[in-house]
Order: C-alpha cells, then sequence, then structure tokens
C-alpha cells in the first residue's frame, strides 16, 4: 500500500490484493480466488498477466487463461499451460516476441489481442 499511495491513487483499484490476505502464497491459487470473490468476477471472463512458472500454476489453477511475459530469471521455466507467452507486451515502436501461445502474430499487445485469448 505504501508504494500505491506514493505512486498512484489506489482509489483507482477496485480490489487491491498482496500475499499477506489468503492463507497460502503462491503457486497456491488463493490470492486469484481471493480476487475473484472480491470484484465477483468468474475465472472464464478474466486474463491474467503473469511472469513466473509460480504465477502461473496459481493462476491456471484458479481457472484463468494466463499471458506471460518472462524475464532474464524466468525465461527458462516451462510455461507450457499459459495462453501466451511473450518476452514482453511490446509497444508500437519496439515489438514483443511471441515465444509461445495461440496468437503468432503480435508486435504489440491490445485489447482486441485479449479478448481472442478469452
Amino acid at each position: 500500500m505504501a508504494l500505491l499511495e506514493q505512486s498512484l491513487d489506489p482509489g483507482w483499484f477496485a480490489a487491491i490484493a498482496a500475499g499477506d490476505v489468503v492463507a497460502q502464497k503462491k503457486p497456491a491459487p488463493d490470492i486469484y480466488h481471493y480476487v475473484l470473490d472480491q470484484l465477483n468476477l468468474l475465472p472464464q471472463n478474466c486474463l491474467v498477466i503473469e511472469d513466473s512458472q509460480q504465477g502461473l500454476q496459481a493462476a491456471t489453477q484458479a481457472g484463468l487463461t494466463t499471458i506471460i511475459t518472462v524475464n532474464r530469471y524466468t525465461q527458462n521455466q516451462d510455461f507450457t499451460s499459459a495462453a501466451l507467452v511473450l518476452n514482453h507486451l511490446g509497444e508500437p515502436d519496439q515489438p514483443c516476441s511471441v515465444l509461445s501461445g495461440k496468437s503468432q502474430k503480435i508486435n504489440y499487445l491490445t485489447v482486441e489481442d485479449l479478448a481472442k485469448l478469452l
């Protein structure tokens, strides 16, 4: 909360959750179940962006479609259950690379791309 309060307006968010509000941390799905309950959402209507195998495991156990953005620490982890794996989300002038997944023609992730993954 301290970081949010210093950087952004926490009022922008409908729910804020961290590992200290659930019994088990990732790779357990508890944090995702908590947020889904807080927002009264169904997993099939949501997408998650994660960057680690533990995050992917938590999200998929909660029934959530997951996009992975790798980093140098996680790039060799197993992301086979992810809907899409990218090196980053991309920008119009800095295209991303699709490392695996359903869509192979993405230069940068758009709302239209996200809708296709649901």
